[in-house]
């Protein structure tokens, strides 16, 4: 066995354009904030990580290393679970006796388990078993070390990821093989060059294009990293000058964190992006400077501004009864000076009554206004408001900002605008389509009257009631495609009801609405995860004398507010909510750190099954082409099942399962206990028939589950079409058998 790079002793260089491109980003920013700087300017200095203290240049360096790494695991680990199209199964072995399978792959593997293990020696003490990826084409084997198995075939990767090769010898002994080498794979730009030769992708156009995007996340990850200690140190100056103390593990984060809202400074620590998606850190269309200036991790505000369009030329949409202002007139209520600042705006002796008015992302005001509409603000059916803006805060998806209550103009806190950017992250562009103008304010509606006739107790759908984007008028209605369509979905933005004025926010003492994703994020006050942060407090007020003990109760506690009334809306209703970490807000007892509620928000990706609302004398009608309206029972199931238990609660509970004692098959008993008694629930007090019943816990008890497989979506370039696996499920008893015990 061969060892080549076996070390990797080359000096730490910026290996990709994106890691240049974001060189000089970093180095400013650091920069700037060494040695209690202040928010702009490029002065010198050295950062301190504790124990020592780095050059900036340094620090982005280092943190690249990390970024690579974080970046190549999740690339690997949805290979793994994913099974793309094209490439050869992987397979899992035991680190002790890691036999090479006899299947697809490994049928010229020039190695045995013996070679193999001391190839990948020293292994990290944490490794239990070893994922075997084989690459046929290119005679390698990538391998990489497991430290455990979690629910729904998650596994936790550690430590390097190795490379093992067989050349064919040249000379007088051509076509022999060579010994195996090992290498380090160092960036996850190996990987795409490893699937493109296996034919892993839908053309040579996306692989460069996957390429990329990985390269983009990983510099967008490293810059993210760099945030750590400048917002550990906001933390700790707030708590040397707190007038009062609390132990509450949320309050260093309220107080600390720059903020519209206490709310919205939680979306300001979740700096890692999608917890498993290879490019989960993308922001293409965005420069590295882009991203200081708007992303939340940087910036505690932006700017943001507004644009008319001729009311000809614009889809305004809102909900009926006592909430049905329009879009316009909310901005007017909200926004003190903006309709003087439009009668300024507006050319000759237009009349602003003529106009509405769409709130717009400054990202998209300066770039993608003055290009795509340049005709239409030459005309002045389209009218920029170049002299009004107001500060607002960023939330984790860009997108969607906080108004300061500083420009309040009505009473309670100021609500949430979901714009339009030209960005791509994930899988797509976050631009506003016509159906998410059209959809959320019928939703809200629809909530509205299911509310009437059913009690939730624990949980809240966040209203968007008012919507308005750019409509040209002409042409082929209603607007699913082409020009027109692009036209309308880059200018466009909707309302949506701050979190803090819900009922189970604000009628509840003491009560904050936190992003689910914030839970799995580093707390700047313990350089822990949040969430083990709270469990620690939660064991008080549940008398837990073990740790253990207490993420357990914690679990029990957490899943009783968050499971039983999506799924009695489910069966009942036929909605199931996309609940997953980025669009749920757990409600907790400040104090005791007690989960009290959720609040699920973004009404764009749900589904509603036209049949089972139609039982209630409801019904939804869509705007064409949109995704809300299910198709069939599996779509209700896929929706839900993989947001609220595979995206929300399995990261969750994976993170709590590594960072304390608890055992995690003890943690899937009590939340399928919490289902159990949801459908009984059902059973026991609505007029649902029981077969049906019986359907939708099969979907969710089945011992193998659909997984949405992004990893293997992007290699195909599917953007809404989704690709599937399918992996056990910890709910059942054979899914929980397979995953490690602590």
């Amino acid at each position: 066995m061969t060892r080549s790079n076996q070390r990797d002793c080359t000096p730490i260089r910026l290996r990709t354009s994106a890691e240049r491109d974001a060189f000089g980003a970093a180095v400013c920013y650091l920069n700037a904030r060494s040695n209690g700087g202040g928010d702009s300017g490029c002065d010198g200095g050295e950062i301190g990580d504790g124990n020592r203290a780095v050059s900036a240049e340094e620090a982005f360096l280092e943190a690249l290393e990390f970024a690579r790494r974080e970046i190549l695991h999740r690339f690997v680990h949805g290979v793994l679970r994913g099974q793309p199209a094209g490439v050869p199964t992987a397979r899992v072995v035991e680190r002790e006796s890691p036999a090479i399978p006899d299947t697809e792959g490994f049928e010229r593997a020039a190695f045995d388990g013996a070679q193999l293990l001391e190839a990948v020696t020293p292994l990290p003490t944490t490794c239990r078993q070893l994922a075997l990826l084989p690459f046929p084409a290119s005679e390698t084997v990538l391998v990489a070390p497991i430290a455990r198995r979690h629910g729904y075939d998650r596994f936790r990767l550690v430590g390097p990821v190795s490379r093992l090769s067989t050349a064919r010898r040249s000379g007088p002994v051509a076509n022999t093989r060579a010994d195996p080498t090992v290498t380090r794979v160092s960036r996850p730009g190996e990987l795409v060059s490893l699937l493109e030769r296996e034919g892993g992708f839908s053309d040579a156009a996306q692989a460069d294009r996957i390429r990329e995007e990985v390269a983009e996340s990983v510099a967008n990850l490293a810059l993210a990293r760099l945030t750590r200690g400048v917002r550990a140190r906001a933390v700790e100056t707030a708590a040397e000058t707190a007038e009062t103390v609390t132990d509450s593990p949320l309050a260093p984060i309220e107080t600390g964190i720059a903020a519209a809202d206490d709310a919205a400074a939680f979306e300001r620590i979740v700096t890692d992006g999608h917890p498993f998606h290879p490019a989960g850190k993308l922001r293409r269309g965005m420069t590295a400077a882009d991203g200081l200036a708007y992303a939340p991790e940087f910036t505690a505000r932006v700017d943001l501004r507004f644009v008319a369009i001729e009311r000809d030329s614009a889809l305004e949409t809102r909900t009926g009864g006592a909430d049905g202002e329009s879009l316009t007139a909310r901005l007017y209520r909200l926004f003190d000076g903006l309709e003087a600042a439009l009668e300024r705006a507006i050319p000759g002796s237009a009349d602003a009554g003529a106009y509405a008015v769409v709130p717009v992302h400054p990202f998209q005001y300066h770039r993608t206004v003055p290009e795509r509409y340049a005709r239409r603000c030459a005309s002045g059916r389209i009218v920029p408001i170049p002299e009004y803006s107001r500060p607002a805060t960023p939330q984790f998806n860009l997108r969607t900002v906080v108004p300061f209550e500083s420009e309040r103009t009505a009473d309670g806190p100021l609500s949430h605008l979901k714009l339009a950017i030209d960005v791509q992250t994930t899988n797509v562009v976050r631009t506003l389509s016509p159906q998410a103008v059209t959809n959320g304010p019928r939703v809200t509606a629809l909530v509205r009257e299911i509310t009437e006739q059913e009690s939730f107790e624990s949980l809240g759908i966040v209203p968007e009631p008012a919507a308005t984007c750019h409509y040209p008028p002409g042409g082929s209605q209603p607007h699913t495609a082409g020009d027109e369509f692009d036209d309308a979905r880059h200018l466009s933005a909707l309302v949506r009801t701050n979190p803090l004025a819900h009922p189970l926010v604000a009628g509840a003492d003491d009560a904050v609405p936190v992003v689910a994703s914030s839970l799995l994020a580093e707390s700047p006050a313990t350089g822990r995860s949040l969430v083990r942060d709270l469990i620690e407090r939660y064991a008080t007020a549940a008398e837990a004398t073990t740790a253990a003990e207490a993420a357990l109760a914690f679990v029990d506690a957490y899943a009783g507010v968050v499971v039983p009334e999506q799924i009695r809306l489910l069966t009942t209703y036929g909605i199931a909510l996309e609940s997953h970490l980025q669009n749920s807000l757990l409600v907790f007892d400040r104090e005791r750190a007690r989960p009290i509620g959720t609040l699920v928000r973004d009404l764009g990706g749900i589904r509603v099954h036209g049949g089972r609302l139609g039982e209630h004398g409801l019904s939804f009608t869509p705007y064409p082409d949109s995704d809300l309206d299910a198709d069939g029972e599996r779509d209700l199931h896929r929706k839900l099942y993989y947001a609220l238990f595979q995206n929300h609660l399995a990261e969750l509970v994976a993170t709590i399962a590594a960072e304390t004692a608890v055992d995690e098959r003890a943690c899937w008993v009590r939340i399928r206990a919490h289902c159990e008694r949801a459908f009984e629930r059902v059973r026991a007090e609505t007029a649902v028939p029981d077969d049906r019943v019986r359907r939708d816990e099969r979907a969710l008890f089945a011992e193998r589950t659909t997984h949405k497989a992004l990893t293997a979506m992007r290699l195909r370039g599917k953007r809404h079409e989704y690709v599937t696996s399918e992996v056990s499920n910890p709910l059942t008893p054979a899914g929980r058998a397979v995953i490690d015990p602590t």
